[in-house]
């Protein structure tokens, strides 16, 4: 759906105050710029500003309500496991162990789920951190076993992971969403099965009077709720512990234990003896909780604006926090009248008031509670554009989380955007900070930036009146912090000092010295401090926390240009925070398998960091260096020489290049007498209990049941295994099957013949389809006597019953030395591989077709999981030689499928194995001609080759379930009131479920409210910053908004491709929307940037085609829209290593924001063509490029030319839904006039059900 006017034309403009405001969308009806790019387009200026919004309609025209006298319950569940498709997992119990240590408090978490689904899925783990904490351990049950995560760089993390699902290993990734909420993806979780976690932090409690918090209160049933809490609390006589000072502490344990309970509450735990100033030290370690004292002069409100978060993160106890802006209001009204200003801000800026504070009341706040918590936070952007309004006042409040999420999310630009609003008046900022979800450090640096006064950061769970009087206070800013003696203090500087607040100072101490600690302002204020001596761990990491903490505040005063100087500082917070298990922005913790993993992060197994753990009395190391798991090889002991040898005679490819054998490591049975008639009685050997089937029989049923899908189907097609003509289970034995393989049948009309390897013909002939992985005789003269000729690709005809006569050359193929990392013998490796042996033989045999002289070497490295399957394979650069890749891919495709038996205990295996080939000793002989031979003419009664299938057009059906398929169907019927209204009470009781925004972002596009579904959308982006799959789908729905959405769409594009480089998506989607909004160049270099860097190996086939045209493409209209710059853009395109679009064309490019899962792209013209990944092409013209498996996309169809059969119809087929739940992308049109001319259209999409056909609508005429 295209919209066709813009809903802010309906908005008063104050031309004269919004003079110098860019808005990102003009106050009179335009086209949407969906239409071209060029003249009417979004410009750059307007998509870098944010929109503002002025009159009575705050709200975009969402229905009226008031804000109820009983503010609803605003708890959450303070940690929580979901499935990517919104699926809520029961947990079943809590066990909690925790230390306490004041200022300083460890807390340890044992967490256990419980899939309700019959299906395995993705979780995502989601836990909100006490202010001023810090994880230090993530670990998951995998079996009966746990493993521990490992602090890596973030986004290495992030790809590994992705890497660790496509092999089918168990990843989880846990890493810091937004402000103080951590997330984890968790991978997997069994059907109706239980998933265990540990999870623990270290806490700074900086205030006295809070006791220590374990968050219970949101959380549901509990099983079990198991809680133990040891207290260190210092002794309350007076004077030094000793005869030369220090102090003591005595230990409290206290203890929680509930069956079937219920959390209304959090555990709370109060020191039983208060200190104003509290310490603790180790050696030189030093750090203490300091009280400032003394009296500051009033500095009272006179003018006042008031930025009120109105971003989707608010949602949870928005009634309360409106109300609350209220209540304040009120308690700075008692203290004398003022001019307030209240403005809403998310990903826009809504002005609600404007006149003296007596004057703001109910109708103000309904007006702020019927604007909904919607859209994403661009908190620097509305800094931005409050200095730009008319008189701005002398004091401004934040009231908000502190966590931006979109536009300039960085420190220094906020405080830059800060220092914006000083230039234009503004002389004091303050924050009361609102909610569990928080970034306090993002408003502390507001509050004291460079204006001229320092401003406080007030928790909004505080009175109304003693915020008031906080706010009426000055404050002390530029106190020097000085500890006589110390080598090193942080923080050097305290600003924003009210009397009565409490600080953290650190401190690198001399263990001799004692603490004193000097504040220096207008006045010096001294204080002794009582040091209690703790263990090191706990001290350690807060320690290197206040480190990190000071290298971020020294980047943020950074010039944007010093990039040299931020990317030492990053490197050094990933070097403190890996080393000593501190997680910061740049890390993450992520759960590591093999061996291999480890040497891939260069994390020596032989050198772990110890965990931080909870003991009996307080906080243990776990040590882990001297007792690392370390998943080897064990090297084979030398079998002492038998009196008696048996040789075998082995084949030259089954001999292995160098090596020694072993003795069996199987039980051993006993030997029979070698002439006994009795089957029983002969030499026999008892395997092991996991014996492979597969060494036994040539036909598991296992490997059948595994390889189910699409090579299911194609079994079907072929009837018995054996003449199958895409191969079949491989014997082991003399027989003459063990020789045929699956060439021929035992059934009339198998492979369509009778008995035949022919596919056409009878006997043992040579006919064929030319599938890949058949054999066809013909013109290779590579086994037997086969004969070109034929009507169709692979159709020969063949004579006599064997592979061929004398001097034929056999190719050869020989197993190197293979390296195994892993519980699983490397006889037994090699024995299965040798059993597999043809399949690599005959992945050679179709090199050597198109190369008679192909030879070299291919190195294989896979995975063996805990079941014995090949969870991962990849052809290995370094060793291979062979040249042509397709036959090294066809060789990793025949390793991904072997089975080989369960490693001992579960573990995962890492095997590189190479194959050594070579055609044959005799000379090659000519293609075309065998000398000697007489080709046999066919009989004229063969019938023509079948052309390909074609599938009828399936009965689409709604691909929605539950209530967004009843909210679909209203806005189908015309009641989209009834629509939004289901939407908008569906999102009331489940706020942060993505299909319900999707309902009422459909719901008010069908009512042409184009900015409020613009807010809507941009919710997705606020609730899951750290997604880039939800950022992109995002992205793609406010995309078709036009001038109402594309600014922030290309904002979280932009996110997205710095979040996710890896992903091609990110790339395309960036550089289209910047064309859209007519910044050319910026484009092309989005594209560039993509098309030229390297991708998993694996993932996303065809995209360098994609990419590779998308750069000429974009590169032709920027030469239309700047042809000056002809030149340089040709040579720009040439550099890409692509050619510059000058012809028309049309693609329909389909994109989906799910990992590891299949969605199948159908594409139908007007004369009954079809085309998808079975049958690419329509015979009107059109190719689809690639079929992408793998999850994500892109998948492209191009008409070169001018269509010429309309209307095309477009499906997607949402073949499996797997464990990443819901399918949802977009499809896109892009079409070219051969001039430079781009026009677009987009559809974005949701599949919620397994195989279900999505009808992506027609596509009728040129856009």
């Amino acid at each position: 759906m295209t919209p066709t006017k813009s809903a802010r034309a309906r908005l008063l403009a104050l031309a004269v105050a919004l003079a110098a405001i860019p808005l990102a969308g003009a106050c009179t009806s335009k086209q949407a710029p969906d239409a071209e790019s060029g003249p009417g387009t979004v410009s750059a200026q307007d998509v870098a500003s944010i929109p503002v919004v002025l009159g009575e309609d705050v709200a975009h025209g969402l229905p009226d309500r008031t804000v109820p006298d009983e503010p609803a319950p605003e708890a959450a569940a303070p940690f929580s496991l979901t499935s990517t498709d919104g699926t809520g997992l029961k947990i079943v119990s809590l066990t909690a162990r925790a230390v306490v240590e004041e200022p300083l408090a460890f807390t340890e978490l044992h967490l256990t789920f419980e899939n309700p689904e019959d299906r395995t899925i993705e979780g995502r783990f989601t836990i909100e951190m006490p202010p001023e904490a810090a994880i230090s351990r993530f670990a998951m049950k995998i079996g009966d076993r746990w493993q521990e995560g490992e602090v890596v760089e973030r986004q290495a993390a992030r790809v590994a992971f992705e890497d660790f699902l496509h092999r089918k290993q168990d990843p989880a990734l846990l890493e810091n969403e937004a402000g103080n909420q951590f997330s984890a993806r968790v991978f997997p979780i069994p059907a109706r099965g239980r998933k265990e976690l540990i999870v623990a932090y270290s806490q700074e409690l900086t205030s006295g009077a809070e006791p220590y918090r374990l968050m219970l209160n949101g959380l549901p049933r509990l099983e079990q709720l198991d809680a133990r809490i040891v207290v260190h609390d210092p002794t309350s006589a007076g004077g030094s512990a000793t005869s030369i000072g220090g102090a003591s502490s005595t230990q409290r344990v206290i203890e929680v234990v509930k069956k079937d309970h219920t959390p209304t509450q959090d555990l709370e735990v109060r020191a039983e003896h208060p200190r104003v100033n509290a310490g603790v030290r180790h050696q030189n370690l030093a750090m203490a909780r300091v009280r400032a004292v003394g009296d500051m002069p009033p500095d009272p409100v006179d003018a006042l604006t008031i930025l009120f978060d109105t971003s989707a993160s608010r949602g949870l106890g928005f009634s309360g926090q409106v109300k609350r802006l209220g209540e304040l209001v009120t308690a700075l009204r008692d203290r004398g009248d003022f001019e307030l200003r209240v403005l809403c801000f998310d990903q826009e800026l809504a002005a609600v008031y404007q006149g003296p504070a007596s004057g703001f009341g109910k109708p103000q706040l309904d007006k702020i509670y019927s604007r909904r918590p919607f859209g994403a936070s661009d908190l620097s952007a509305a800094l931005r554009g409050l200095a730009t309004l008319q008189a701005p006042t002398r004091r401004v409040l934040i009231v908000s989380d502190g966590i931006p999420t979109a536009g300039e999310a960085e420190l220094g630009a906020l405080t830059s955007a800060a220092r914006t609003l000083g230039e234009a008046g503004v002389a004091r900022i303050d924050a009361m900070i609102d909610g569990g979800l928080q970034d306090r450090g993002n408003l502390e640096a507001l509050t004291t930036a460079e204006l001229q006064s320092k401003g406080i950061v007030i928790d909004a769970r505080a009175d109304a009146s003693t915020i008031a009087d906080k706010l009426g206070r000055a404050t002390l800013s530029g106190v020097r912090v000085e500890i006589p003696g110390s080598r090193w203090v942080w923080p050097a500087q305290l600003d924003g000092v009210q009397p009565g607040d409490e600080v953290l100072v650190y401190a690198d101490l001399p263990e001799e010295t004692a603490m004193k600690v000097v504040l220096t302002g207008a006045d010096t204020i001294e204080a002794e401090i009582p040091l209690v001596s703790v263990e090191r761990p706990l001290l350690e990491r807060a320690w290197v926390s206040a480190k990190i903490e000071r290298l971020t505040a020294n980047a943020s005063q950074l010039a944007a240009s010093d990039k040299a100087r931020a990317g030492e500082i990053r490197q050094e917070i990933i070097d403190l925070s890996t080393k000593y298990r501190v997680l910061s922005d740049f890390t993450a913790l992520l759960v590591l398998e093999t061996e291999w993993d480890y040497q891939r992060f260069k994390i020596d197994r032989n050198a772990l960091t110890d965990i931080l753990t909870v003991g009996s009395g307080g906080v243990e190391l776990l040590h882990r260096s001297s007792a690392a798991p370390k998943i080897v090889v064990d090297e084979p002991e030398e079998a002492p020489t038998p009196d008696r040898t048996v040789t075998a005679m082995t084949t030259p490819e089954e001999d292995e290049a160098g090596g020694t054998g072993q003795r069996h490591k199987g039980e051993e049975g006993r030997m029979g007498r070698p002439s006994s008639s009795s089957r029983s009685g002969l030499y026999a050997m008892r395997g092991p209990s996991d014996a492979v089937p597969q060494m036994a029989r040539n036909f598991d049923p296992d490997m059948a049941a595994n390889q189910a899908g699409i090579l299911g189907v194609m079994q079907q097609e072929s009837g018995h295994f054996l003449a199958s003509p895409y191969g079949g289970a491989f014997a082991v034995g003399n027989d003459d099957e063990d020789v045929w393989g699956g060439l021929t049948g035992t059934e009339v009309g198998e492979a369509y013949g009778v008995g035949g390897l022919g596919l056409v013909g009878t006997g043992r002939g040579g006919g064929g389809t030319g599938d890949e992985g058949t054999i066809g005789l013909g013109n290779t003269g590579l086994i037997g006597r086969g004969a070109g000729g034929g009507t169709g690709p692979g159709y020969g005809r063949g004579s006599g019953a064997g592979f061929g006569g004398r001097g034929r050359r056999v190719p050869m193929v020989r197993q190197a030395r293979a390296d195994v990392q892993g519980a699983l013998d490397k006889d037994i490796i090699r024995r299965i591989v040798r059993a597999h042996i043809n399949e690599i033989r005959h992945c050679y045999n179709q090199g050597l077709v198109r190369d008679p002289n192909l030879r070299g070497r291919v190195v294989v490295d896979f995975t063996i999981d805990g079941d014995g399957r090949v969870s991962e394979a990849r052809k290995k650069t370094e060793g291979t030689t062979l040249t042509d890749d397709r036959a090294a891919q066809c060789m990793v495709t025949a390793v991904r499928r072997w089975r080989f038996p369960r490693p001992q205990g579960g573990g995962k295996v890492r095997v590189s194995y190479p194959f050594v080939l070579e055609p044959g000793d005799a000379s090659p002989p000519t293609p075309a001609r065998d000398e000697g031979f007489r080709p046999v003419e066919p009989p004229p009664s063969l019938p023509p080759v079948p052309a390909p299938p074609t599938l009828d057009k399936p009965e689409t059906e709604t691909p929605y379930t539950g209530e967004l398929a009843e909210i679909m169907a209203l806005i189908k019927g015309g009641d989209t009131t009834t629509a939004l209204a289901r939407g908008l009470a569906w999102y009331e009781q489940k706020p942060g479920d993505v299909m319900a925004l999707v309902g009422i972002g459909e719901a008010l596009e069908a009512r042409e409210q184009f900015a409020a579904a613009a807010r809507v959308y941009g919710s997705i982006i606020d609730l899951f910053p750290s997604r880039t799959d939800l950022r992109r789908y995002a992205g793609a729905r406010l995309e078709r908004l036009g001038e109402d959405g594309l600014g922030m769409a290309i904002d979280t594009y932009r996110q997205a491709v710095e979040q996710r480089p890896d992903h091609p998506s990110s790339h395309r989607l960036l550089a289209y929307a910047l064309v859209r909004a007519g910044q050319h160049e910026q484009a092309f270099e989005a594209i560039a940037a993509g098309s030229l860097r390297s991708y998993p190996s694996g993932r996303f086939a065809g995209v360098d085609r994609i990419l590779n045209e998308d750069v000429g493409l974009i590169g032709a209209a920027w030469l239309a829209a700047d042809p000056k710059q002809g030149d340089e853009i040709r040579r720009r395109v040439a550099e890409a290593g692509a050619i510059l679009a000058t012809t028309p064309s049309t693609r329909f490019v389909l994109n989906w924001e799910t990992d590891s899962n299949d969605v199948d792209f159908h594409i139908r013209d007007g004369q009954g063509g079809h085309a998808w990944y079975s049958s690419k092409s329509l015979p009107s013209g059109g190719e689809l490029y690639a079929d992408v498996t793998t999850g994500y996309g892109p998948e492209c169809f191009t008409i070169p030319g001018a269509p010429s059969a309309y209307p095309y119809s477009f499906q997607a087929h949402y073949y499996s839904r797997g464990p990443m739940g819901y399918g949802m992308g977009k499809l896109q049109i892009v079409q070219h006039d051969g001039k430079g001319k781009l026009s677009f259209e987009d559809r974005p999409f949701v599949i919620m059900k397994d195989r279900a056909y999505l009808d992506l609508g027609t596509f009728d005429a040129p856009l």
